[in-house]
């Protein structure tokens, strides 16, 4: 009689499973290469979606007004009237002005009258209008403006340019560099750092732990080839595939970690409970094959379809990394195929006694936690039930971070810097307000632009600073002249001026859109940044009103703006994303299990620790940013892998003849001691994110941690639960054993 075809396939697995090692080594080495041209893309547009509203007033600022950020060096220096103090600056400034990438640096030296100090009246009003700017109010700190290109293809990076004005700004007093541009580059660094960190401390740890659980070398190479042949042909595909990394992708490691772990730990606990058996190593790798093929294949597929849910989000970051997430998944099914049965076979098995006595120990605990679960069903029931109430009532008191500083350390340099701006040079915040000028820049519109400023100051408390050309024209006249001839003379006369001072500041608050030819002014707002999250909201809200209805085609937009959309949009999308992760994974088990009853039951005790987490946020007044805003879909895909295995071993044990006691006995046995042993390794692993300067990493760790040690109690508790009431009445015999757990 001929074999039945999947032992074929089984067999030929593993007499070429030399050559499958050999490709999947040669698809690491070439997507490994084709990685290397992988890029982050820094930009803050590419945390949009392509036609999101909110780019819109964006795009047209960069077009406008130039492809330029504005940066600033502050520095504490109270001698500014000295002679030798200004000569000191101006070669500072010119300092600045000679690193590639600057496009302009101004200082107080550089608007008209503003370092006169023996002139009182343009002077003062001069020093006044670009306070905030050029130097604090008491003139006791000093600040360069930079502006910085965007760079081009063969310029030096952002980073570069931002590491030699730090340079410069060290050699200062107290000298430090600061604006949005600096904060979103320094978070692309830390979550670059977050991502080498993952990949080496992460391994480290996870070595650590499975050579404890399981003492075997073989145990300790095959989940690093396994998640490194991954990794490798997963970047080498985003990077064939045109795409690049976004903000959000250093935890593409982290992710492929966790899927491709979790999947080897249930082939180790398989094969090694074949070994002791008395089966032979071939043997035992076609046996633990037979049983896990199905589970594995289903878990990542599912896994690939939760991630991918992901990209109907109009977040940027958020879609790439559902399309990241769902190729990991997929190239971790494909390095499990090609690496586990050479790896396997390729040193001879052994049993040791303290090993098999520990699994012996852990095997009962987890028998006498079942045997408790199902005794207690109507306590655990009745608290599962409260702790949903709870978490879904406690979700809508989520409250979101919008302050961009709050995403680093408090103690960090950086932190302490943005500190030293927020008190000294009324907040490290910068916005911009645009509106049309249909005539250009005259007596008339620049009279509309003071009326407009005079309105922002008033309107909205929480500005700290308003500056335009109109404000600059206005200090250096001293006043507009009434006469409409005289008036529009003085604003030629005044921007000609500026215009010969600081070209490159002057054009970036006035320019010509290329699409239509029409004039475009810039008011440059100022605010705090650690304003709270209904404050800014509001602040923003009422910017937004107040420009309108000056001019109803004004338009608000900057970093300050954007930072603060993107925060908004990850929650708002975060439960959008959570139902339709949800909806996918419930239809990919229906296939698989072909029970609508046991598929509900993975889903409850999946989706209860993410309502837990996030209900205990929303209660403890925990503030939500980027790292816990993505975690809900997150955690559904990573503890739901579990849950596949519990089930689908439980259906075998069924087919096999064993009631629904002996069943749900043999599968806590088994697929209960790899869930603990593989969340004990990416628990232990995970903890290096919370070493991260960027507390949204730390967050994602400790959620995800988190996420999984909740993922596991419910697959060890919750889960083995609500399959006996699924199946109470079709239980047959329940089986002696557990017979002690239906006394309630």
């Amino acid at each position: 009689m001929n074999p039945p075809a999947h032992k074929s396939a089984l067999e030929l697995w593993i007499d070429y499973r030399f050559v499958l090692l050999a490709i999947g080594v040669f698809a690491a080495l070439g997507g490994g290469y084709a990685g290397m041209g992988l890029r982050m893309d820094r930009s803050i547009e590419r945390m949009f979606a392509d036609d999101d509203p909110t780019l819109i007033p964006y795009q047209r600022l960069q077009r406008v007004f130039g492809e330029n950020d504005l940066v600033m060096m502050v520095f504490a220096e109270s001698t500014i009237r000295e002679k030798k103090t200004r000569a000191r600056l101006a070669a500072t400034v010119a300092e600045a002005r000679r690193v590639p990438g600057v496009v302009e640096a101004v200082s107080i030296l550089d608007p008209p009258f503003a370092a006169q100090f023996g002139v009182p009246g343009p002077g003062e009003r001069m020093r006044e209008a670009f306070a905030g700017y050029t130097h604090s109010a008491s003139l006791d700190e000093l600040g360069i403006v930079c502006l910085l290109r965007r760079p081009e293809p063969n310029d030096p990076s952002r980073r570069e340019t931002l590491s030699q004005l730090r340079a410069i700004a060290s050699t200062l007093p107290s000298g430090t560099l600061v604006g949005e541009t600096v904060l979103v580059q320094e978070a692309f660094d830390l979550l670059e750092a977050d991502g080498v960190r993952l990949n080496t401390w992460c391994s480290l740890l996870l070595t650590l732990v499975i050579l404890a659980c399981f003492r075997s070398l073989r145990w300790v190479l095959l989940p690093l080839v396994v998640v490194q042949i991954a990794l490798a042909i997963t970047r080498g595909t985003l990077a064939l595939a045109g795409l690049q990394m976004s903000m959000v992708s250093s935890m593409l490691s982290a992710i492929v970690t966790v899927v491709g772990v979790a999947t080897v730990v249930h082939v180790i606990v398989r094969y090694r409970d074949a070994i002791a058996s008395g089966q032979s190593p071939a043997e035992a790798m076609r046996s633990a094959a037979r049983l896990l093929a199905a589970p594995v294949t289903v878990a990542c597929l599912t896994d690939a379809a939760g991630f991918a849910s992901l990209t109907i989000s109009q977040v940027g970051p958020v879609y790439d990394f559902g399309v990241m997430m769902a190729l990991g998944s997929l190239a971790v099914l494909l390095s499990v195929a090609l690496a586990t049965p050479a790896i396997v076979l390729a040193l001879p098995s052994s049993t040791k006694p303290g090993t098999a006595a520990t699994d012996d120990r852990l095997a009962a605990g987890l028998g006498g936690l079942l045997a408790w679960s199902l005794r207690h069903r109507r306590s655990l029931i009745t608290a599962g039930v409260l702790l949903l109430a709870l978490g879904a009532v406690g979700s809508t008191h989520m409250r979101l971070e919008t302050s961009f500083i709050r995403n680093f350390r408090s103690d960090s340099p950086l932190a302490e810097s943005y500190d030293f701006v927020e008190d000294r040079f009324g907040g490290a915040g910068v916005w911009d307000v645009i509106l049309p000028a249909t005539d250009g820049l005259n007596g008339k519109s620049t009279r509309e632009l003071l009326n407009l400023e005079a309105a922002l100051r008033e309107n909205c408390k929480g500005l700290t600073k308003v500056l335009s050309l109109a404000t600059a024209i206005d200090a250096g006249t001293g006043g507009l002249p009434r006469a409409t001839l005289a008036a529009n003379l003085a604003v030629r006369t005044s921007l000609s001026i500026m215009r010969n001072r600081i070209p490159g500041f002057t054009n970036t608050l006035i320019g010509t859109d290329p699409l239509d030819g029409r004039t475009w002014v810039r008011v440059l707002l100022r605010a705090p940044e650690r304003m709270g999250t209904g404050e800014k909201a509001q602040l923003i809200q009422r910017v937004t009103e107040t420009a309108i209805a000056a001019d109803p085609e004004a338009e608000i937009t900057g970093y300050y703006v954007l930072l603060t959309k993107l925060i908004e949009s990850l929650l708002s999308d975060q439960w959008t994303t959570f139902a339709v992760a949800i909806g996918a994974m419930f239809v990919m088990m229906l296939v698989a299990f072909r029970s609508v009853p046991l598929t509900l039951a993975v889903l409850v005790p999946n989706i209860l620790p993410v309502l837990v987490l996030f209900g205990a946020m929303g209660w403890l007044g925990v503030k939500v940013n980027m790292g816990a805003a993505m975690i809900a879909a997150v955690s559904l895909g990573l503890s739901v892998d579990g849950s596949i295995h519990y089930v689908m071993s439980y259906q075998r044990s069924r087919r096999a003849g064993a009631d629904v006691g002996e069943a749900l006995r043999q599968t806590q046995n088994t697929v209960g001691r790899a869930a603990v042993f593989a969340t004990l390794a990416l628990v232990v692993g995970f903890t290096t994110l919370c070493l991260s300067e960027f507390i949204p990493t730390v967050y994602f760790g400790t959620l995800v941690s988190l996420s999984m040690v909740g993922g596991l109690i419910g697959n060890l508790i919750a889960l083995p639960l609500l399959i006996h009431l699924a199946h109470k009445g079709n239980e047959g015999g329940y089986g002696a054993a557990a017979a002690s757990g239906l006394s309630e």
